[in-house]
């Protein structure tokens, strides 16, 4: 449990089943677009992070083992990737991402991951800089979504 953020009485922050996050994942990731554009193919074996406001879901993310591919840093087989990083849009900038992301790099670390890479939408570069994160790539938009992105990795440990 985390102390409350913005006079809530409680965040519970943890690790969490697929089908608990989904539903989040899918309504801020890709609303509007088939459901099956917020499943992944890495989903059975994954990592996923919950954030509840009592019974309410605010925030998630996933990480799984993904080889990051270069070239700067350089190529690492062992890397780890999050994927699906939402917070309700009435949650954003209250701290519940910051939350979110720290029980990710926790679960990237527990699994022996030397590195965390994302593709991150190019609106969230500041919210990722500000934990660490650095931009190892060039802008492109994404076919599923339309939006620009940057590639971006974190040094674990």
């Amino acid at each position: 449990m985390v102390p409350a953020l913005g006079g809530r009485v409680s965040l519970v922050v943890r690790r969490a089943r697929v089908d608990e996050i989904f539903p989040l994942r899918h309504a801020v990731l890709r609303p509007g677009r088939p459901v099956t554009y917020s499943v992944y193919s890495e989903d059975a074996g994954a990592v996923h992070i919950g954030a509840w406001d009592d019974d309410e879901l605010v925030g998630c993310a996933t990480v799984f083992p993904d080889p990051w591919a270069g070239p700067a840093p350089p190529p690492d087989a062992a890397a780890w990737r999050l994927r699906g990083m939402a917070v309700d849009p009435s949650r954003q900038g209250t701290g519940v991402g910051g939350l979110v992301l720290a029980e990710a790099v926790s679960a990237a670390v527990e699994g022996g991951a030397p590195l965390l890479w994302a593709n991150a939408r190019t609106a969230a570069l500041r919210f990722y800089a500000r934990h660490g994160w650095v931009v190892a790539g060039e802008e492109f938009v994404t076919p599923d979504t339309g939006l620009s992105h940057f590639p971006i990795v974190l040094r674990l440990g």
